[in-house]
């Protein structure tokens, strides 16, 4: 599993949460239907046809979790849009399985991006109707769509690309496992390959170093009490250790671990 950089983009929730919030039905026609146009809670009800304190009770699991936020006066009937931009994206084959998560809250300072900024003012204020610039804005929607679609055909052939080099990689690491690790150690039977997997499966991420949080956390999936975590780390350590000693690109300095290629 994938988190980008804090320094990137700051976690609100956790991924498990997200997927249960979003796991919800309502949930989602409600995020549906606020994504183009704000809504009361009230319009929100008559909707869904069920209750406003239902739908009340939906509005603050999502607010609660900075995805929603109010605007208006609340004694007025206030409304909900959605606050915070969200990604995910999740890839699962049998050699191979992602999930990259991102969560940004927008900067109320922040500047918002303009045509100016992406270079079609110029054209877009020579247009003189209303009927023409909705014609212009949707014919660049349209041409935007079309090359997101192509860039997820070229993605899905990146992806069986490298999902063939993980299972020549597999092949590999299981002759060497064979080799090398094949003892009797109940509690890590399968941690060995789990590492070589999981440190491969994102080289990029673990290049310059090895975080072994990090690593954690893609092991796992899951936080550990801090016994458990502290235990797991120690074989973890450990396994990083024996691996050095017969792969010479995999080298540590003062308890940092470091890929060398």
């Amino acid at each position: 599993m994938e988190i980008e950089e804090k320094n990137q983009s700051k976690q609100f929730i956790s991924l498990d949460n997200l997927l249960e919030i979003l796991g919800n039905p309502t949930r989602r026609i409600i995020l549906s239907k606020l994504a183009k146009v704000p809504h009361s809670a009230s319009e929100l009800s008559k909707i869904l046809g069920i209750s406003r304190q239902a739908v009340h009770s939906q509005l603050e699991i999502l607010g609660s979790s900075n995805i929603l936020e109010r605007i208006g006066d609340e004694k007025r009937g206030s409304k909900f849009r959605i606050k915070s931009n969200l990604s995910i994206r999740i890839d699962i084959t049998p050699d191979y399985y992602n999930i990259q998560y991102s969560m940004a809250q927008i900067d109320s300072k922040a500047k918002s991006i303009n045509l100016k900024d992406i270079g079609c003012s110029i054209k877009y204020e020579n247009i003189k109707t209303p009927d023409n610039k909705i014609r212009f804005l949707g014919e660049q929607i349209r041409d935007i769509e079309h090359s997101i679609r192509n860039l997820e055909g070229d993605r899905r052939k990146l992806l069986q690309n490298k999902e063939c080099f993980i299972i020549e990689l597999k092949s590999i690491i299981n002759r060497t496992y064979q080799k090398h690790f094949l003892k009797p150690k109940a509690e890590v039977e399968n941690l060995e390959r789990e590492i070589f997997y999981t440190l491969f499966y994102n080289p990029v991420q673990f290049r310059k170093r090895i975080s072994i949080d990090n690593l954690m956390d893609r092991l796992f999936f899951s936080d550990l009490d801090p016994f458990t975590r502290e235990s797991k780390i120690g074989d973890v350590k450990s396994l990083l250790r024996d691996m050095s000693s017969f792969m010479d690109f995999l080298w540590e300095d003062d308890d940092d671990w470091f890929f060398d290629f």
